[in-house]
């Protein structure tokens, strides 16, 4: 069965340009994705890859260039950013942002493609204390849990509880091994303590649109794959 290829999004760029890096990515196991601003992005292939984006300014005017990296700046995509000469000071009010690599003319395709894999290799690094499940996002490294970009107050054992659950969606666990692994040795109070957590984990995270935990009926509970309710 043939690699899927990964699918990179750019705006912005000459058709020379888009050509060869197109070229040069297709050679990696990678395929271009262009338009000149996010709403001619082909929407599914959008998708693919929507922590990073490549923003040059050769072809645009600096007004959309501007407004294109204010846009993705917005919606937390990592940039790498073809600057043009004529606005350096773009630049300089973004160049201590993390999620901002830029490239000087003549922007060579193979110091873009350099960044680009470096730039993947730093998000694969940092989603990797991230567990998503649809609108829900657990950060293991702050102990945050968010829903629909919302924090939610959670206990630190509401949180060891959800982020178990959360981590082998499908799965069913008994009340027993989730007393077992989430509090592990430190608390003789039995599995009705579970329940409890339970029930307020639900309180914070269920509501009419989302299901996140149900539970098995005589087995214990486990983490929803589809959590969306038919409303």
């Amino acid at each position: 069965m043939a690699e899927e290829k990964k699918i990179v999004n750019a705006l912005g760029l000459s058709k020379p340009k888009e050509e060869e890096l197109s070229l040069k990515l297709k050679s990696s196991g990678f395929i271009l994705n262009a338009g000149n601003d996010f709403e001619e992005l082909d929407s599914e292939g959008a998708k693919d890859n929507e922590q990073l984006i490549i923003i040059s300014g050769e072809d645009l005017n600096l007004d959309l260039f501007k407004e294109n990296v204010k846009k993705a700046e917005e919606l937390e995509i990592n940039v790498i950013a073809l600057m043009p000469l004529k606005d350096m000071d773009l630049l300089i009010t973004n160049f201590s942002r993390p999620s901002f690599d830029f490239c000087l003319p003549p922007h060579d395709v193979n110091e873009i493609f350099l960044r680009l894999i470096n730039a993947i290799g730093k998000s694969s690094k940092e989603n990797k204390g991230l567990i998503k499940i649809g609108p829900l996002i657990i950060n293991q490294e702050s102990y945050e849990v968010t829903l629909e970009g919302i924090k939610i107050d959670l206990t630190f054992k509401e949180y060891e509880l959800l982020k178990y659950l959360a981590a082998k969606p499908g799965r069913v666990f008994s009340r027993e091994s989730l007393l077992h692994s989430v509090w592990e040795y430190d608390y003789y109070g039995g599995t009705r303590t579970v329940d409890v957590h339970i029930r307020r984990l639900r309180s914070k995270i269920n509501d009419i649109r989302y299901n996140f935990i149900e539970t098995v009926w005589n087995v214990g509970y486990r983490f929803k794959v589809d959590s969306t309710k038919n409303i």
